[in-house]
C-alpha cells in the first residue's frame, strides 16, 4: 500500500485500538484492499466496462441511455465509481418489487450515470476521510470513509457510508475505475432534516428547531440566476464561462448526544440551562429562543456556517510542514473560529484555547445544501477564545470571503480543463462591483509559476470598482495588510476602507526591489534580512511570508520581488462590526489587472510585541 493509505490506516487503527490487538497476537490481520493494479490496460473507461458485462453490464446500459458513451470513450481525466450488476439488482429491489432497468425514467438514468463520475482522476492513495475533492457530474460531493471490517479485521473504503470498494485503481487511458458494491444514493434532504434523521443527534436537532436556526439552512439554489455563457477575458484572449449554478450551502458542526451526556447534558432543557452559563448576560431573552441575543441561540449559531465546508484546507502552493488553517465566520453574528490541521488528518477548532474542539474526521454527512461534521467535545465561543483570536494574526485567502465559491465547487477546483470563471453582477453576497468591472476567479489548476497563497486568486479587469466585506474580527486595534503580486500588466488602484480613501493610489506594477519599496533578498544581507524588514515597514511594506511558494521549485514568497505585502493602515474597532475594503482603478487601460490574493488583519500584540521580538515570518 502506498504511503498515504498506510498513514491513514495507521491513524484509524490507533483510534480503534486494533494496533493493540495486533501487538498481542503478533499477526498482521489487516489486509490490503485488492492490491493488484491494472495499469493502463489500453482501454478507455467505457471499453473496459463494456468488455465485462458479467460485472458491469447494468451500469453500461445506464451509461448508454444517459448519452455518456462518447465522453467515457474519449480522452480526458475521470474517476468512475462503477456499481456491479449485483449493486444494481439491490438498487432495483429498493425501488419496489419487479423493478428493472426498463422501468427507470430518463431523469433517473441521467442522475444515476452522472452520480458515479468525478473529474479528474483520483487513485485510492490520494483519498482520505471526508469527501472526494471535486464534485460528481451532478454537482454533489461523494463521502469517503476508511473503516474496519469488524469480522475480518480488514481495512475497507466506503463511499457515502454505504458503497464498499471492491475493485480499486483500475487505470485506463482516460482515468481510473473503482468497482463498488452499491449504487450511490446521495441524500436529497435539506441539512436540518439530515441532522434530524440521525437519532444520535436528537439534542442538537431539537435545539436547532427551537432557536429557529433550522429555517436559516433551507436555501438550495437561486433559480433566478442565469449564467453568462461567453464572458470575455480580454487580457489573454480566453473566453470564460460563468458558473453554471448559484447554489446555497451550509455547514453544521454538531455534538452527538454522547458528547452532550459526557458533559452532564441529557436533554435540550439541560442544554438551555448550560447555554446560560456559557453565554451570560442575556436573561432578558431567556424565553425567546429565536432572538439572536438568547443564550441557546448564540450557542447553536456558533455551530453554523453560511457555506458548505466540504474540505477545510487548501494546500496548493503551501510549503511542507506549514500550518494549515482557515478562519471561518459562524452564523453567530461577526464571531469567527480558527480551524487548523492537527497531524495528517486531524482537525481542531480554536486550538490553544480553553474550548479547543476536535472534529471527527469520519462520519460527516453531505446533502443537497450542505454538510455536517461531528465534534468530539463541545464548541463554545468563550472569553478565552475571544482573547486568543484578539491576539492572533488573521490571514485569509480572498476566496474564503465568498460562500458562493465553496457552495458551487469553484474554490480550489483542481481540474485543469476549467480553471477560471467570470461572474456577473450580483453573484456574490459579500462583494459589490460596478457594471464596468470584469471579475474573474482563477483556481490556479493550470499554473505552476504563480506564487499565490493557496494557489488561487481573484482578479478585476479594466475600469473596475470592487467593494468586498472582510472577515469580521474581535474588537481591537489591527494592522490591515493586502498581498501584492506585482508585474507589468497590473493596475494602479485607490484603496478605501469603509468607503474612505486610504493613502495614495497603489501601483501594482512596481516590483518589491524598486527603491520606493526597498526589498533585498535575505541572502544578500548580513543579518538574514532583519534590518531590511524594518526599512520596508517604515515605507509601508513587508516581504511575503515563508509559508507558501511557487508550486514547482523552492522559491518561497519571502524570497521573490514579485510577492510582498502592503500595509494599508492601522484601524481600531470598538465593537463587532462589518469592515469593507474597496479597490477602484485609476487607469484607463481596459486590460489592466487588479490581482487579489489574501488579506491580513494583525493585532497590535503581534506586530508590536512587548518583548521587542519581530513578528514571525510565516
Amino acid at each position: 500500500m502506498k504511503t498515504m493509505l498506510n498513514s491513514l490506516r495507521l491513524s484509524f487503527l490507533k483510534k480503534t485500538g486494533i494496533l493493540l490487538l495486533l501487538a498481542f497476537t503478533g499477526v498482521a490481520c489487516v489486509e490490503d484492499i485488492g492490491e493488484s493494479y491494472v495499469t493502463f490496460t489500453g482501454d478507455m473507461i467505457y471499453s473496459y466496462l463494456e468488455q465485462r458485462p458479467d460485472t458491469f453490464g447494468e451500469y453500461i446500459k445506464v451509461i448508454d441511455k444517459a448519452g455518456l458513451k462518447g465522453m467515457l470513450s474519449a480522452y480526458g481525466s475521470y474517476t468512475c465509481l462503477a456499481p456491479t450488476n449485483e449493486a444494481f439488482e439491490a438498487y432495483y429491489r429498493s425501488l419496489g418489487p419487479n423493478i428493472k432497468f426498463e422501468d427507470l425514467t430518463q431523469e433517473q438514468i441521467d442522475y444515476l450515470a452522472k452520480t458515479h463520475i468525478v473529474a479528474p482522476k483520483y487513485l485510492t492513495e490520494t483519498l482520505q476521510d471526508g469527501v472526494i475533492p471535486n464534485t460528481n457530474m451532478n454537482q454533489r460531493y461523494i463521502e469517503v470513509k476508511f473503516d474496519i471490517d469488524s469480522i475480518r479485521n480488514t481495512m475497507v473504503i466506503l463511499f457515502n457510508n454505504d458503497a464498499r470498494l471492491l475493485y480499486k485503481d483500475i487505470e485506463v487511458y482516460n482515468g481510473v475505475i473503482h468497482g463498488i458494491n452499491r449504487v450511490l444514493k446521495p441524500s436529497t434532504a435539506q441539512l436540518p432534516e439530515l441532522i434530524a434523521s440521525n437519532p444520535d443527534l436528537s439534542i442538537f436537532s431539537e435545539a436547532l428547531k427551537l432557536t429557529g436556526m433550522a429555517d436559516s439552512l433551507r436555501l438550495v439554489e437561486d433559480k433566478s440566476y442565469v449564467p453568462v455563457k461567453t464572458y470575455k477575458d480580454e487580457y489573454d484572449g480566453y473566453v470564460i464561462n460563468s458558473p453554471e449554478f448559484r447554489k446555497f450551502g451550509y455547514t453544521a458542526l454538531v455534538e452527538t448526544n454522547a458528547v452532550f451526556q459526557a458533559n452532564g447534558i441529557n436533554n435540550v432543557q439541560d442544554l438551555i440551562e448550560r447555554a446560560k452559563v456559557w453565554y451570560p448576560g442575556s436573561s432578558a431573552y431567556d424565553n425567546d429562543f429565536t432572538h439572536r441575543n438568547n443564550s441557546l441561540n448564540k450557542f447553536i449559531s456558533y455551530h453554523l456556517v453560511e457555506k458548505a465546508i466540504y474540505q477545510f484546507f487548501y494546500k496548493k502552493n503551501m510549503v511542507p510542514n506549514a500550518e494549515l488553517y482557515e478562519f471561518v465566520e459562524s452564523m453567530y453574528p461577526y464571531r469567527i473560529m480558527k480551524i487548523t490541521q492537527a497531524g495528517p488528518t486531524g482537525i481542531t477548532i480554536n486550538p490553544g484555547t480553553d474550548r479547543e474542539v476536535v472534529v471527527s474526521n469520519q462520519d460527516n454527512k453531505t446533502t443537497t445544501n450542505g454538510i455536517y461534521h461531528l465534534l468530539q467535545n463541545i464548541l463554545v465561543y468563550s472569553p478565552n477564545v475571544e482573547e486568543t483570536l484578539m491576539n492572533t494574526r488573521i490571514r485569509f485567502d480572498l476566496a474564503a470571503l465568498f460562500p458562493e465559491l465553496a457552495n458551487n465547487s469553484i474554490r480550489g477546483y483542481s481540474n485543469s480543463t476549467n480553471d477560471r470563471w467570470g461572474f456577473p453582477e450580483g453573484y456574490f453576497k459579500y462583494l459589490k462591483a460596478s457594471k464596468d468591472t470584469r471579475l474573474l476567479y482563477l483556481s490556479g489548476a493550470k499554473e505552476t509559476s504563480w506564487i499565490n497563497y493557496q494557489g488561487d486568486e481573484l482578479m478585476g479587469l479594466g475600469s473596475y470598482d470592487i467593494n468586498m466585506r472582510l472577515i469580521p474580527v474581535p474588537p481591537g486595534t489591527y494592522e490591515l495588510r493586502f498581498a501584492v503580486s506585482a508585474n507589468q500588466w497590473r493596475s494602479v488602484t485607490q484603496i478605501y476602507v469603509d468607503n474612505k480613501p486610504v493613502g495614495i493610489p497603489l501601483d501594482l506594477r512596481i516590483m518589491a526591489d524598486d527603491p520606493r519599496i526597498g526589498w533585498v533578498n535575505d541572502n544578500n544581507t548580513d543579518d538574514s534580512g532583519f534590518e531590511n524588514d524594518k526599512t520596508m515597514r517604515n515605507r509601508g511594506y513587508m516581504k511575503g511570508p515563508t509559508s507558501f511558494k511557487m508550486e514547482y521549485g523552492n522559491t518561497i514568497a519571502r524570497n521573490t520581488n514579485r510577492s510582498f505585502r502592503r500595509i494599508i493602515g492601522t484601524f481600531t474597532f470598538t465593537e463587532y462590526q462589518e469592515v469593507w475594503v474597496r479597490f477602484k482603478s485609476v487607469l484607463e487601460n481596459p486590460k489592466s489587472q487588479m490581482m487579489m490574493d489574501y488579506f491580513e488583519l494583525v493585532p497590535k500584540s503581534v506586530y508590536n510585541r512587548t518583548d521587542g521580538e519581530p513578528e514571525t515570518r510565516d
